[in-house]
């Protein structure tokens, strides 16, 4: 999923975003890429096309990493879809319109004389609809494990949380309670489980395995390495390198979320059910 998620974002950053600036310099002329080149305003416009489009591109991506912490579109689809419109349509349209009249002032055309209403104004709201539905559309591909799982929730097939885990200590097994049971580390090839009161019990099963099986009783995954319980968690806070330190309810060594998971551990931190 990383892959294909870098691969959608070279796409638009080395093609797509190119050619949407180009388009607007091309569609609004009838000359002949020969013939623009002699043009003395052609660079200045090609350089402020590229230049709005690309700022357009990296306040999307910050705007929609922002919405996606405060409006889940799973839960707040209809709250979602107003935010989206409005910060991810109509405000950087209205201010790329508002930059390309400040630009047009600069090279004496008044914005009578100029394409905006006819050209630039139609085509930037299109392309910046466009955009947000393929941000949706990556949404979706990127959280269809969650989706499908709503659907079944909808439907009463949700799976039921755990209510213990069995551990093994030394010889023994032991069905410990959920209540008890803070996080699940892997360390050393190894799986471990901690309680609240500071035991530690050895644990069957891969982390991704433990993680499908937790989903429902209130545990996230917050990197590699940790499974751990809501209530295991006292706070979280920014680090310097941009991660998420994570501190817990009881001594542990420092825990850190990653840049890129942030934002979904954010959705879960504050707006999934808590025991």
């Amino acid at each position: 999923m990383n892959l294909i998620n870098t691969i959608q974002g070279n796409l638009m950053w080395v093609i797509i975003y190119p050619l949407m600036a180009l388009s607007f310099i091309f569609f609004a002329n009838d000359n002949t890429l020969t013939e623009l080149l002699y043009i003395p305003s052609f660079f200045s416009d090609l350089i402020f096309a590229i230049i709005v489009t690309y700022g357009v591109g990296i306040y999307l991506v910050k705007i929609n990493a922002k919405l996606d912490i405060k409006y889940s579109w799973l839960k707040q689809f209809k709250i979602r879809l107003v935010k989206q419109f409005v910060f991810g349509v109509f405000l950087p349209l209205i201010l790329a319109i508002l930059l390309e009249i400040a630009y047009l002032k600069s090279i004496d055309i008044t914005f009578f004389e100029s394409s905006i209403l006819n050209l630039e104004l139609p085509l930037a709201f299109i392309y910046l609809m466009l955009i947000n539905l393929g941000l949706l559309a990556s949404y979706l591909l990127k959280n269809r494990q969650e989706i499908f799982e709503n659907q079944q929730h909808i439907h009463g097939d949700m799976p039921k949380a755990l209510n213990f885990i069995n551990v093994q200590k030394g010889l023994q097994e032991e069905n410990l309670a959920i209540e008890r049971c803070a996080l699940i580390m892997s360390a050393n090839k190894l799986l471990w489980l901690l309680t609240f009161s500071g035991e530690k019990y050895r644990l069957k099963g891969t982390l991704d395995e433990w993680e499908t099986k937790l989903k429902y009783s209130n545990f996230y995954r917050i990197n590699r390495q940790y499974i751990v319980s809501f209530v295991a968690i006292q706070s979280i806070e920014p680090t310097s390198t941009r991660k998420l330190k994570v501190n817990f309810t009881f001594p542990n060594d420092d825990v850190y979320i990653s840049k890129p998971n942030i934002a979904k551990f954010k959705q879960w931190w504050t707006q999934e059910w808590k025991v």
